[in-house]
């Protein structure tokens, strides 16, 4: 059976032996989660020597159900020749499976050693859609691996492998795991880290290969946050919603394929000089490669605000004017009063934003709708959506009723702060309701 070193890469499914106490090899497989019958699938197991002394001559076995066929053998089949491992150090094998049978398939990987001991295992399974059209085989020779049963034990957690070192030679009389042929596709997404707001920000996206062999071709998506917006793109692409891709052709040894993106940075709304940069990130995803697996990066950007913070005016330089009044006053207890708020800008300066909350008394229940309608009432707090600008010489009105559902005065007030206003205006208002 081949075996091969594992990309460095993002990869979607990977089944990890549950570590038992005795458990010398920690084995993990990777594959595909999903198929269909007459796809042919690829699975990479990985073994890690974490026993702490030095392991030699393993037989590497794989038991796998009539679902899977492999050219080779029927069930089982073993890895031509053994296996040494160093303390800490890890191989990686490849299996590759014809599916033929619909439902839940299921492959196990059993190390032994020379007396016949287990001593590690994982395993994997697929599930695998009906193909009618699919025409199975000619039958695998049988099986001539004479190997135990498989263990059936109830492992603790998972104890974490050591970290991965590079095998040493293998020595005499062993079988030595050289890695075939392979592309081993690298992704990097660089950008700026900061930004100005209104300006244009460059992302590029570099595909290597670093393998011996050309890659087959891919798929790379770009994405990115509310706060950039796509201006152009390298040539070829195809802009779905939120999202740009390409398509990557094969990659030759040790080349390189370049997309780029520019987008329009912008802070968030209401920012300003010296307000907390707006974070903004763009991801980029390499997908359709061997086993469903798929490359991932991503960068991020701060972006500041162009505009100086407004200069915040006093009350009395800001030249607003407030009233608070009501329309009935005295009402019967149940009956409902009308408050109405203006507010006028006297000054030479348009307002900038303002906030109006109006605090009923104790008890009081609104009728009706309030003018403007969009409010937040929180208990006896009515708080209006906010106004963005008064002109010179402009005003704005607001009306609310409430009632009180027994007699006595009821205390109105509205307070009026804004964006560029040092302080508030606060006017109250009096309404004296009648016993029945």
């Amino acid at each position: 059976m081949p075996s091969r070193f594992l990309l460095a890469i993002l990869v979607a499914w990977v089944s990890v032996a549950p570590a038992r106490g005795e458990d010398q090899v920690l084995v993990s497989i990777t594959g595909p989660l999903v198929g269909r019958v007459g796809d042919r699938v690829s699975f990479e197991v990985e073994l890690v020597n974490r026993s702490g002394q030095p392991l030699r001559q393993l037989r590497v076995i794989d038991y796998f159900d009539p679902g899977f066929h492999h050219d080779a053998s029927t069930s089982p089949i073993e890895q031509k020749g053994t296996v040494d491992l160093a303390p800490g150090t890890a191989r990686r094998l490849t299996l590759d499976f014809l599916l033929i049978d619909a439902g839940r398939q299921c492959h196990r990987v059993a190390i032994l050693d020379q007396s016949q001991q287990t001593l590690g295992g994982a395993q994997h399974c697929v599930e695998v859609a009906p193909n009618a059209a699919f025409t199975p085989p000619p039958a695998a020779p049988p099986s001539t691996v004479n190997v135990p049963a498989l263990a059936v034990t109830t492992p603790p957690p998972l104890v974490p492998p050591p970290p991965l070192v590079v095998p040493g030679p293998v020595s005499a009389g062993t079988v030595p795991m050289t890695a075939p042929a392979a592309a081993a596709l690298e992704l990097d997404l660089t950008g700026p880290a900061q930004v100005v707001s209104g300006n244009v920000v460059k992302y590029v996206a570099i595909v290597k290969n670093n393998g011996t062999v050309a890659s087959a071709p891919a798929t790379l998506e770009f994405s990115w946050d509310d706060s950039l917006s796509p201006l152009e793109a390298s040539d070829g692409y195809n802009l779905v919603g939120s999202k740009v891709t390409w398509s990557i052709p094969a990659i030759e040894p040790k080349g390189a394929q370049e997309r780029q993106i520019n987008l329009r940075a912008e802070a968030a709304q209401g920012a300003f000089r010296d307000s907390p940069p707006t974070r903004g990130c763009v991801r980029s995803v390499l997908s359709g490669l061997a086993g469903g697996s798929m490359i991932a990066d991503d960068a991020c950007v701060a972006i500041t605000a162009s505009a100086d913070r407004p200069r915040r005016m006093s009350v009395s330089e800001s030249g607003l004017r407030m009233s608070l009044a009501d329309l009935d006053d005295p009402v019967q207890s149940g009956d409902a009063t009308t408050l109405v708020c203006t507010v006028a800008n006297g000054g030479t300066e348009p307002s900038g934003r303002l906030d109006l909350v109006v605090l009923l008394p104790d008890g009081a229940r609104l009728v009706g709708d309030p003018i403007p309608s969009r409010v937040r009432v929180e208990n006896a707090r009515v708080s209006f959506e906010s106004v963005s600008s008064i002109p010179p010489g402009g005003r704005q009105t607001f009306e609310l009723a409430y009632r009180l559902p027994s007699s006595g005065t009821g205390r109105a007030s509205a307070i009026l702060t804004g964006g560029n206003l040092d302080g508030s205006l606060e006017r109250a208002c009096q309404t004296t309701f009648l016993e029945p």
